[in-house]
């Protein structure tokens, strides 16, 4: 490959692809077939044809004004949204490619459902022990990374993080708040990328339960900000490079839907810690709690895209790093959109343009 991509003016216009600390350089000659060519017109090459920069060095890019998509791709048989529906390796790879294609920067691979006991999941995640969650997952990002595709593993065990990691993964998605010692040592080892997702377990509440005492706040805001503060501090103290320190604020673990809607409108104070922050709202059932339908029923998860993209726009508008999402191409022109009319554009304006 050679030659990087010149940074657009304009958000959403011949930007490089994926921004993260450690920086995504696209190179136009795209990737392999029906890889990395994404959306035709003015979005530019795609990450099929990009060169990942772990030391950041690339200034080519600017970090403030491109909001990353990560495509959920779940190889479980019990996730919230799309349980079973990729468990087969091959129908894993080719909803990947489908995402990347629509605009995904990062595939982001999941074994083992997270979704919290409560209300809404009943008895919530089945527990996997990790021989099996490397059985689904080792196999599906060795084939993303020799595809070039960016991967994010989300896991919280050290044992399936450090294989991950030696596959290929840049990324690991952590929605235990780095529990795992060995999971923070691994990621430390590898110079990789970690996530911390906010939950909490006290009492007898299962991890991301919401039910008191986990969901008593008294500022759902700042207290998750200074716990995700405490487990980044953690993170750190286990050798994680600071500035490779992600942090989401776990839009429904451990929250009610209005606690939910809180943080996720107060995505700009997460953002000014100075910390890139990624943002899950996709399909989550606080959408369909605090958006019901007309006759006052909730929404199932695949009929939650509309409030999922208001989610979307809200987190880039509040300078969110990446979203993550399941419907990949509709957030794709919410996410550029958002970013052209919101971020640093005269209020009535086009940036760069007319009224």
């Amino acid at each position: 490959m050679s030659g990087s991509a010149t940074r657009s003016t304009e958000p959403g216009e011949n930007d490089p692809g994926f921004v993260a600390p450690g920086r995504i350089r696209a190179d136009h000659e795209g990737g392999p077939e029906g890889v990395g060519q994404g959306p035709a017109e003015g979005d530019g090459p795609r990450v099929g044809g990009a060169r990942f920069d772990p030391s950041g060095a690339d200034e080519q890019v600017a970090l403030t004004e491109r909001c990353a998509i990560w495509g959920v791709l779940n190889v479980t048989p019990d996730s919230f949204s799309d349980g079973g529906r990729y468990l087969a390796p091959e129908a894993a790879l080719s909803h990947a490619r489908a995402m990347v294609a629509a605009g995904a920067d990062v595939i982001d691979v999941g074994g083992e459902s997270s979704r919290p006991k409560g209300k809404t999941y009943g008895e919530g995640f089945e527990v996997v022990d990790a021989e099996e969650e490397r059985r689904r997952v080792i196999p599906v990002v060795e084939a993303l990374v020799a595809e070039g595709i960016p991967v994010s593993v989300d896991t919280v065990k050290g044992a399936v993080a450090r294989p991950a990691l030696a596959a290929g993964a840049r990324f690991i998605n952590d929605v235990s708040m780095g529990a795992d010692p060995a999971l923070l040592a691994a990621v430390a080892e590898a110079g990789a990328e970690l996530v911390l997702m906010h939950t909490r377990s006290r009492g007898d509440c299962a991890p991301g339960e919401v039910r008191p005492p986990n969901s008593v706040y008294g500022d759902v805001v700042e207290e998750t900000r200074a716990e995700l503060e405490e487990a980044a501090g953690r993170a750190e103290a286990a050798g994680v490079a600071p500035e490779r320190v992600w942090l989401d604020p776990g839009i429904g673990f451990a929250k009610t839907a209005e606690q939910s809607g809180a943080v996720l409108a107060a995505t700009a104070r997460f953002v000014a810690g100075g910390r890139p922050v990624l943002i899950g709202a996709s399909r989550k059932s606080f959408i369909g709690q605090l958006a019901p339908r007309a006759d006052g029923t909730a929404p199932k998860p695949d009929e939650r895209l509309p409030g999922s993209l208001v989610a979307v726009t809200l987190a880039v508008l509040g300078g969110a790093r990446a979203v993550r999402v399941h419907d990949v191409a509709e957030s794709h022109q919410a996410v550029r959109l958002a970013e052209r009319l919101g971020r640093g554009a005269v209020p009535g304006t086009l940036r760069g343009g007319s009224r």
